[in-house]
């Protein structure tokens, strides 16, 4: 696309301005936005600096290690957790996408990011969708049970009990499924062994709201989703703009922020962070 900033905020600005609904799709350059970055390697070593003895640098490297040793995995992700699902307080931009977005109405969420961060900032949890699990849950890894259990429970026990030169819980500390004993972790898609029980409702929800909206002026903020996993926000948001001619695609990705061809027309793209763009399109709508 060859539009300006300027000319981009404009087209978006009107059709936000037209829409009946509004579906935002948040991947992690939302969180990062929100000042979430996983590649940063000085906060990584400030934290834990017991993971740079086995090669990891950075979050990122992390993602999805569930072959460590029990121990290890849990000495590092508690805190984890705790510092991006619990203690760090909602980011500016996720207040400034509600304000955009109740100025339309209806709107509905669908994200891949596991923080929480749009419940907590004043979004209705009924109109939230997060398909790759929450942060706030844990599970048996078996799995032996589809129940699912509160992650914040395991602080006060485990945490103080973590040492910070190797990042280890001490052996055969780490939390065992209620039910069978067997090895847990966190609720977040990564493998068969997924519960994904808690978020039965939220898809059902979300595929209601989509089949009420199927035929309105729709507009998707598709706001940092890339290609990891681009069937959960980004391919699907192409495609309700393909299915439904109303519809409108607005894409902020700073990595990638490229739309189809076949959509191109009915699309705004912005190569900026989601907190720069947010801003600018509330301030319009202003």
């Amino acid at each position: 696309m060859n539009r300006n900033l300027s000319d981009s905020l404009k087209l978006a600005t009107a059709w936000l301005k037209d829409a009946d609904a509004v579906l935002i799709g948040a991947g992690a350059g939302l969180s990062a936005a929100a000042g979430f970055n996983f590649a940063d390697r000085v906060a990584f070593a400030k934290n834990y600096p017991g993971m740079l003895q086995y090669g990891f640098r950075c979050k990122l490297d992390m993602m999805a290690r569930i072959d460590l040793p029990q121990d290890l995995l849990w000495g590092y992700y508690l805190p984890h957790v705790k510092e991006v699902r619990f203690q760090t307080a909602p980011a500016g931009v996720y207040g400034q996408l509600l304000a955009l977005v109740s100025r339309v109405g209806d709107y509905f969420v669908k994200t891949t990011n596991a923080d929480g961060l749009f419940e907590r900032t004043g979004f209705e949890r009924q109109r939230i969708f997060t398909p790759q699990g929450d942060y706030a849950r844990f599970q048996c890894l078996v799995p032996c049970t589809q129940e699912t259990w509160e992650t914040a429970s395991l602080f006060a026990r485990h945490i103080p009990l973590i040492d910070p030169k190797t990042q280890w819980l001490p052996l055969g500390q780490s939390p065992a499924c209620p039910r069978c004993g067997g090895p847990t972790f966190l609720n977040v898609r990564g493998g068969d062994w997924f519960v994904d029980a808690p978020y039965v409702d939220g898809a059902r929800r979300y595929k209601e709201w989509l089949a009420r909206v199927a035929n309105k002026k729709l507009v998707i903020l598709d706001v940092g989703s890339g290609f990891n996993t681009p069937g959960w926000i980004r391919w699907p948001a192409e495609q309700l703009v393909r299915s439904n001619p109303a519809a409108r695609l607005l894409r902020i990705n700073l990595d990638h922020p490229e739309v189809p061809a076949d959509v191109a027309g009915r699309a705004a793209s912005f190569q900026h962070s989601a907190d720069q763009v947010v801003a600018s399109l509330l301030a319009a709508r202003a």
